[in-house]
């Protein structure tokens, strides 16, 4: 093949246009770009990160940026886009369901936009981002092992890769686009979240950003807490509150009254979790047995299982087996991502019914796949052949801890980038908000980080915890995610008080 009859390494092109958005009362005189950005390493753009911007007209250097992105790892950022931040998006029911019998797209009366301009980041092999295959002859490819292809693969399927990413993004893009006298904020949600805290010191160290802050939404902070391990504690505890607060959601827990307020039930949950529910962990067959059958039976009592189960789980109580025992009297299995939410079991009788989990799981996606290419494609009018990749199990199967020193002992935390992020750049803040009946990302494991790392007092200020009604993706129900845009305003803003 000549050089003229050659095709470049992509024949993508992107979008820039102007539409005016409806927000609540105002009108937004818009630009929108989708297009790529290349990601550099040694001088050679060896990736193109997809990104859809909204950058209001005729705004001043005040107005904020916020650069959004959801979790997986492996998860493109159309949750986040066109679930709750993004000025369009698809329709909700009331009852916290996205409405998957509507193909319309709506304007977002709760969306971001209204102050401040948005920046919706897919990571690398994630919607329409993709690795710039290299330039090699047959011999080359024939000569490369198995393992350097796998390698070439997924390279940028790491932790510390994908943060290093991320920060080169966001510096370009605020070149490009002539943002640098902007407030900037980083809001993330699930290993989102967890980004948001490792890039608390990362954006301001090694990329000069100087953020104003960070939004943790439903983050997990350190990976080994959703081990699910038959020997360890710290996650069976995150996840009794949230245990709770379903089974007295659904009036099947028998410890609380049934008009015990919802707080009431979390503050005592919080300290039987802590207290004596934790030292039976701890202690196994060495605690009194008087002492282990009264904790049992309190547990199974807040987490409305069976006195029997839950003492031959030793109260470590799965994801799945709580999914599929909480209502199974009535055929249901509770969604793992919020307990408030249920849909019928197709396989009731079976004992290990993790397939009617699976199967409950991602059956709205199909409305996600819609609004993007109606959104890319008919709307903005980009062009490309690649199909846009919403949740790419294979980077969330590979994810490597490409920081670690010691494969025996150390699995990344975001605790300690957090806490030293928050101390040394004393202008950033941060938002942590959860979903109380997430059991994904269960609230109490921030909750207890946080109150384990010993802050000035002049850091603990500048940190707000909020917890919504909902799951891990609270702003499926309409009226949480109108208090989500109003605290994501008011923090923002700087005038976020503690809850």
């Amino acid at each position: 093949m000549s050089e003229a009859e050659q095709k470049p390494e992509s024949e993508h092109v992107g979008a820039t246009v102007t539409k005016e958005f409806t927000v609540g009362q105002q009108q937004i005189k818009t630009q929108v770009i989708a297009d790529w950005l290349d990601i550099f390493e040694k001088n050679e753009a060896q990736a193109k990160v997809f990104f859809t911007a909204y950058l209001a007209q005729e705004a001043d250097s005040k107005r904020p940026v916020v650069f959004c992105m959801n979790g997986g790892p492996g998860s493109a950022s159309v949750f986040l886009h066109f679930a709750s931040i993004g000025p369009v998006g698809i329709g909700r029911t009331s009852e916290g369901k996205w409405d998957v019998d509507s193909r319309d797209i709506l304007d977002n009366p709760e969306s971001w936009l209204a102050f401040a301009d948005l920046v919706f980041i897919d990571p690398v092999g994630t919607g329409f981002s993709h690795i710039i295959k290299p330039k090699t002859d047959i011999d080359d490819q024939k000569k490369a092992s198995a393992k350097d292809k796998e390698d070439e693969k997924n390279p940028y399927w790491s932790i510390k890769k994908d943060l290093e990413t991320i920060g080169q993004f966001m510096r370009r893009f605020l070149r490009q686009q002539k943002l640098w006298s902007r407030p900037l904020y980083y809001a993330g949600e699930s290993y989102g979240g967890y980004r948001a805290c490792r890039l608390a010191k990362l954006l301001n160290r090694e990329y000069g950003l100087g953020m104003s802050g960070i939004i943790s939404i439903s983050p997990i902070w350190q990976f080994r807490d959703a081990s699910g391990s038959d020997y360890s504690t710290s996650q069976w505890v995150n996840l009794l509150p949230t245990y709770a607060a379903a089974a007295h959601r659904y009036g099947l827990g028998r410890h609380f009254e049934a008009e015990t307020p919802m707080k009431t039930v979390l503050d005592q949950a919080e300290k039987f979790a802590v207290g004596d529910y934790a030292q039976m962990l701890l202690a196994g067959n060495m605690l009194n047995p008087e002492q282990r059958g009264k904790t049992v039976e309190i547990t199974a009592d807040m987490l409305g299982l069976e006195v029997d189960f839950v003492s031959r789980s030793n109260g470590r109580i799965s994801l799945s087996d709580y999914s599929r025992l909480l209502k199974k009297a009535d055929h249901h299995v509770t969604d793992i991502y919020d307990g408030s939410q249920y849909s019928l079991d197709p396989f009731p009788h079976r004992t290990n019914n993790e397939e009617a989990i699976e199967e409950s799981m991602f059956s709205d996606f199909h409305r996600f796949h819609n609004i993007v290419h109606r959104w890319f494609f008919e709307e903005m009018g980009i062009k490309t052949d690649l199909e846009y990749n919403i949740l790419n199990m294979e980077a969330c199967k590979t994810w490597k801890d490409d920081e670690r020193k010691w494969d025996l002992y150390e699995l990344s935390s975001a605790a300690d980038d957090f806490r030293a992020g928050m101390t040394a750049y004393h202008h950033q803040r941060a938002l942590i908000v959860h979903g109380k009946f997430d059991t994904v990302t269960p609230y109490f494991a921030s909750k207890r980080i946080l109150q384990q790392i010993n802050f000035n007092e002049s850091v603990r200020s500048r940190i707000t915890e909020i917890l919504y009604d909902g799951g891990h993706m609270f702003y499926s129900w309409p009226e949480v995610n109108k208090q989500f845009r109003d605290d994501a305003r008011e923090f923002v803003g700087g005038q976020v008080a503690q809850t």
